[in-house]
């Protein structure tokens, strides 16, 4: 297998937030894009947003009489019940495309680390859980959707592993703060650096509408979708909860509590009165405020780490994500 392009920079919309055509696989595996978004009537997955529809055409193979409706870009997540799902793609029986340890072995230089308890992961979804989520549409700013799945499997995703972050509504100064670390401690070099290609993802559970002022908040240089449904949330285990932590995380160590609840209200306030800003009905359309959300590593189409956030200010540290990344040690 050909090595994966890494002379793009990472940083950026550009980088992350273009949709990607499926590799020739014996017989083009390509799909119908029909979906509704929360924002827009109709919206397709497609190249550079040009398009709102998505033709479509049909693909068969030479021992079977089956048809498959397709289309040249990637699929969007089907909202109509009566429209098929994306077909998953078959990566757990495919070999590994990278000389890459099991998750195991992978997750086994852990063992002698003294920050043993930081490191070491939560229970990780298995393949079932991934296989249930696979389809659930995320969106982009635009409203457009995209499922899930199709950022993690091999068959679609831009490099072999993918960080994807969960955070929590979309004025949380506390996650807009984590992302602001985020960006500071895994540098530009830093992230050619990553033993292993790695794309970093965000996915909030606001409305998708919102995303360009959340980009605002915390020039967050990686690409953000939206999850307004929070089903990704509650299948990947992330809950709800009103806990708003006892440590101060190191991502916010000048900040403290009172000074990042007068912030947040400091933000909107702001924001509201700002002409690009949010407007008025924007300020309930942010997220639910009681849910948390954590952090999930991919591999081939696998979780081999995740950390699940227990309050408010719970995401693993920046330092903890270099570790895990192979930039420390």
């Amino acid at each position: 297998m050909t090595s994966r392009d890494r002379s793009v920079s990472p940083v950026g919309a550009s980088r992350f937030e273009q949709p990607l055509k499926a590799p020739v696989n014996g017989v083009r595996r390509v799909f119908a894009s029909n979906a509704s978004s929360p924002t827009s009537t109709t919206s397709a997955y497609t190249r550079g947003g040009h398009s709102s529809t998505a033709s479509t055409s049909v693909a068969t193979t030479t021992n079977t009489s089956t048809s498959t409706p397709t289309s040249s870009v990637l699929p969007s997540h089907p909202i109509a019940k009566d429209t098929p799902a994306m077909p998953h793609s078959p990566y757990p029986s495919r070999p590994s495309p990278s000389p890459s340890l099991d998750a195991d072995e992978w997750l086994a230089r852990f063992r002698s680390d003294p920050d043993l308890p930081l490191t070491s992961t939560d229970e990780c979804p298995d393949r079932a859980t991934l296989a249930a989520v696979y389809d659930l549409p995320i969106y982009s700013s635009d409203g457009a959707s995209r499922p899930f799945g199709s950022l993690y499997d091999p068959s679609y995703a831009l490099h072999t592993r993918q960080l994807v972050l969960f955070v929590r509504h979309f004025y949380c100064g506390a996650c807009q703060a984590y992302l602001t670390a985020l960006a500071q401690g895994i540098s530009k070099e830093d992230y050619f650096a990553i033993p292993v290609p790695t794309s970093i993802i965000v996915i909030g559970c606001g409305q998708p509408d919102l995303i360009k002022h959340y980009k605002r908040f915390t020039s967050c240089p990686f690409p953000i979708f939206a999850d307004p449904s929070r089903s990704l949330f509650k299948k990947l285990g992330m809950s709800l909860s009103a806990n708003i932590g006892r440590v101060r995380p190191e991502y916010m160590k000048d900040i403290s509590a009172p000074a990042w609840l007068a912030g947040q209200v400091s933000t909107v306030k702001k924001s509201l009165k700002d002409p690009e800003g949010i407007r008025k009905r924007d300020v309930l359309r942010g997220g639910n405020p009681m849910q948390i959300g954590g952090e999930f590593l991919f591999e081939d189409g696998e979780v081999v780490w995740c950390h699940r956030m227990r309050d408010y200010r719970g995401h693993a540290e920046v330092g903890v994500l270099r570790e895990v990344l192979g930039l420390e040690g």
